[in-house]
């Protein structure tokens, strides 16, 4: 089975300014690299591109391509938002049995033979949302010519069904020739009219849509890595980086998942504990072309090369203990580039809540610019290096879990107040914008995280629930002990009907505190 990838720069020239839909082009970057040296632990494989990525990929970042096939300049007169073109132009070319993983896909153990061997091979099954079906009526309305396979679906009512992309491939040639064929000419029939679409949203049609309905045409039989039919918008788990390689063997970060920040840093986490080279090369590139990383750790320190940022990282990686924050602390003189300011407000507020917001921001103001920065950047760097570690040590073997000793991180701030500031859209409730996943509710308290990123904190809501734990963690304990004394807040007699429902919250809580960086392993 002949393994490959695909990668076209949808008419970008500067790689360390193209998005490609993440929250910032590092992440783009670091994406590419942790699946295909992933990919490269199990299998060869050849990378598809256009010339400025192949640059990129290639000449830049050393990425472990056994082969690359420079032929998507091709694709150059296309709409530069067509980002699925560049597979199907590549499944078109294939002429054994191939097997085509996306860049956003990352795998811990090799495909099932079983798997590999099928005619025609796939991710999962979707079936559309509201959402989707609109979409698609707009396309309708606005679009000209549309392949016999999809019209006879329509004609019928039947509900909207694709096939997940995130792999593609299988041995039934012939059937891919037919399906590019009618990919492309459902395009080119088309573009004249693409002013009237989203044309981003077309691409899932053109794709997964398309096939489903050739596939189901001709009674075709396609295999998938997942049996569960997900809805277009309800995939849950496949960015848990946290949880590779003891759990999850298999990510892949759809949609929202690139504009999370908090799963960006799962995947920037991931690439630096297990390819620091390939991480430092990809930040070290973005600082010597003096272009802004969205959070940047290295901002205070004018050792940028990949040499000197690896060597940091290795020193404080072996070397990392309480120390660094203890020795700093009782330094008489504070490095100048810690006390410069780094509170930024970065949410947009209108005149009617500028008042509540900047109440909220006060005492972020007060800690960020002063507890918090005169803590040491090295630790506070070391502490972050430790995270994957820390949370493999506690939860990778079960057996071992309820011994493992915790506690509370006391350089993290909790307010405890209400929140009034901003509206979420669409809605008539009060919200604060966190840098995370989107919005908190208003009841929820915050916790402020010290950060040697150029901002200085992060924010991370907490309910009750959490708050006692942290609470209960002031001093180091055992797992098994801090459940038991959680369980004395509960109906005991409702608690013994439900028990591993109570552990898995609890779990839950306690996985959240070490991503967020609230609480700390003790060894």
């Amino acid at each position: 089975m002949k393994i490959i990838q695909s990668c076209w720069s949808c008419n970008h020239r500067d790689f360390l300014k193209f998005k490609a839909g993440w929250i910032a082009p590092e992440y783009h970057l670091m994406s590419w690299a942790l699946s295909c040296l992933q990919l490269k632990r199990y299998y060869g494989v050849v990378l598809y591109s256009d010339c400025v990525s192949a640059h990129m990929l290639i000449d830049e970042l050393g990425l472990p391509y056994d082969k690359v096939e420079c032929n998507l300049d091709y694709l150059n007169s296309y709409h530069p938002h067509l980002w699925a073109l560049p597979k199907i132009y590549t499944y078109s070319k294939q002429e054994e049995p191939f097997l085509h993983i996306d860049g956003d896909v990352y795998i811990w153990e090799p495909f099932k033979e079983l798997l590999l061997n099928s005619s025609l091979i796939t991710q999962n099954m979707e079936v559309a949302t509201k959402c989707y079906e609109e979409i698609f009526l707009d396309i309708e309305r606005n679009l000209k010519y549309f392949p016999q396979a999809i019209l006879k679906e329509r004609v019928a009512g039947q509900k909207i069904y694709g096939y997940n992309a995130g792999i593609f491939g299988g041995s039934d040639i012939d059937f891919f020739r037919r399906y590019t064929y009618e990919s492309f000419k459902f395009i080119n029939k088309n573009i004249y009219y693409f002013s009237k679409i989203a044309v981003s949203d077309f691409n899932v049609f053109f794709e997964q849509y398309l096939f489903y309905c050739l596939a189901k045409q001709e009674n075709k039989n396609v295999k998938v890595l997942f049996s569960e039919i997900i809805k277009d918008n309800q995939y849950k788990g496949f960015g848990d980086f946290i949880d590779t390689p003891y759990l999850k063997k298999y990510l892949h970060l759809i949609g929202t998942y690139k504009r999370s920040q908090q799963i960006c840093n799962q995947l920037a986490d991931r690439l630096r504990e297990d390819y620091p080279e390939y991480y430092y090369r990809i930040i070290s590139l973005f600082k010597k072309n003096k272009v802004p990383l969205l959070r940047d750790y290295y901002h205070y320190t004018s050792s940028n090369t990949e040499k000197k940022l690896i060597e940091r990282h290795k020193q404080l990686k072996s070397n990392f203990s309480h120390d660094l924050l203890e020795k700093y602390d009782n330094a008489k003189e504070i490095d100048k580039l810690n006390k410069s300011s780094n509170f930024i407000i970065d949410a947009k507020v209108n005149d009617e809540h500028i008042y509540n917001y900047y109440e909220f921001n006060k005492p972020i103001e007060i800690f960020v610019q002063g507890k918090f920065m005169t803590l040491s950047k090295d630790y506070l760097y070391g502490r972050d290096l430790n995270v994957v570690q820390n949370y493999l040590y506690i939860f990778a073997d079960k057996e071992t879990t309820f011994e493992k000793k915790i506690i509370a991180d006391n350089i993290v701030e909790v307010i405890e107040r209400k929140l009034n500031t901003i509206k979420k859209p669409g809605t008539n409730k009060n919200y604060i914008r966190n840098e995370f996943d989107g919005y908190c509710p208003m009841e929820c308290k915050v916790a402020l995280i010290p950060e040697c990123d150029q901002k200085g904190y992060s924010i991370a809501c907490i309910d009750d629930l959490s708050l006692l734990i942290l609470g209960l963690l002031k001093k180091p304990m055992t797992i098994k002990c801090l459940l038991g004394l959680i369980a004395t807040s509960f109906d005991m007699k409702e608690l013994k009907t439900c028990l591993p429902e109570f552990e898995q919250l609890i779990f839950g809580r306690i996985k959240q505190g070490l991503l967020n960086k609230l609480i700390k392993v003790v060894f």
